[in-house]
């Protein structure tokens, strides 16, 4: 039987970024994706100031960089333009293609379709036929991650999340997000300018708004916003942000698998990076948590918190959000808001 120091199931943003930074090291490194290609995800593909500082990606991976955003509710809006852009779109197919290639003339061993299908206390079985060995095992393999079933950690919280992707000239689009009681309930709606296309979409948790009433409510909205789908491609996605730790032994669990995205916005591709990283880290033998991960978590907590706020207001959501317009509006707010994408 081979035997690795570490092996890293899925090759999603997380377990890149994780075999990137331990391929620094001496360790025996096997990164393991189940696909043909990497990092494709079901996803609006905005990356904000804080991933891109920690991937430095090339202007050819980048899709639309966004200066001008807008925030609408039933009432009113807000607009804003910066001189450095807000977020960035990327498709996450190219990103993963990127990432992956950041590995090359490394000793980190990659294999493509290499499905994990039983893991075991020191070993692990690929395509039902090979066992390899390991020291640690991360498991970056997303939402319905094998790793996180075997440690026998639940998911209970989590976003359904829809869109389509709508063929525009997106040159000079901004981002747009719609907070909308009446269609969204406690979350919001989206339209995210990538290179020729948009990304319109919303999300929800499940336990407070069925998939099946969202989609009618977004197909009624899209309708209202005059918004043609017929050339659109559908998609639909679960996303985990139910959050439990990351290291379990000599296991450990980044990204989606971790449940790293939050609960309000679906955001998940910086919190993802700031995991494999940490989890990086921890093998390589720091033991304390870094401000980076302490900072995600005071995050995702704080978007729970106003998610479950949001929920709890009922028919109050509607003059909250006519709130939140007027504080966007103002001069300063709008100028922290910014800084928070720093």
């Amino acid at each position: 039987m081979e035997k690795f120091d570490i092996i890293i199931v899925g090759a999603g943003p997380a377990g890149l970024i994780c075999a990137e930074k331990l391929s620094k090291s001496e360790l025996k490194v096997l990164l393991l994706e189940k696909e043909d290609v990497f990092g494709d995800k079901v996803c609006a593909g905005g990356l904000t100031r804080k991933g891109l500082a920690l991937l430095e990606l090339p202007d050819d991976v980048i899709e639309h960089k966004v200066y001008k955003t807008a925030v609408y509710s039933r009432k009113r809006h807000s607009q804003a333009e910066t001189p450095d852009p807000v977020v960035v779109t990327i498709d996450r197919k190219n990103l993963g293609a990127w990432q992956r290639k950041q590995l090359d003339n490394t000793s980190v061993e990659v294999r493509k379709n290499a499905r994990v299908t039983e893991i075991r206390k020191e070993s692990l079985v690929v395509n039902e036929r090979e066992e390899i060995g390991y020291r640690f095992l991360v498991g970056a393999d997303g939402y319905s991650s094998l790793v996180r079933r075997y440690l026998d950690i639940p998911l209970e919280k989590k976003l359904i999340g829809i869109q389509y992707v709508v063929p525009v000239n997106a040159h000079g689009q901004r981002l747009e997000i719609f907070l909308d009681r009446k269609h969204f309930h406690a979350w919001y709606g989206w339209i995210f300018p990538h290179q020729g296309k948009n990304a319109v979409g919303c999300c929800c948790d499940p336990r407070y708004l069925s998939a099946k009433k969202l989609k009618e409510d977004f197909q009624h909205w899209l309708k209202e916003k005059d918004i043609d789908i017929s050339k659109a491609e559908y998609q639909s996605a679960p996303i985990s942000y139910d959050y439990r730790g990351l290291r379990f032994g000599n296991i450990f669990l980044v990204g989606d698998a971790a449940g790293m995205a939050s609960g309000l916005t679906g955001e998940g591709i910086y919190q993802s990076l700031v995991s494999g990283l940490e989890v990086a880290e921890y093998i390589l033998g720091r033991k304390e948590v870094s401000d980076a991960m302490k900072t995600v978590i005071r995050y995702n907590r704080i978007q729970e918190k106003m998610m479950k706020l949001f929920i709890r207001l009922g028919r109050l959501r509607g003059p909250v959000h006519e709130m939140i317009i007027m504080l966007l509006n103002n001069k300063k707010f709008k100028a922290r808001v910014n800084k928070g994408f720093s």
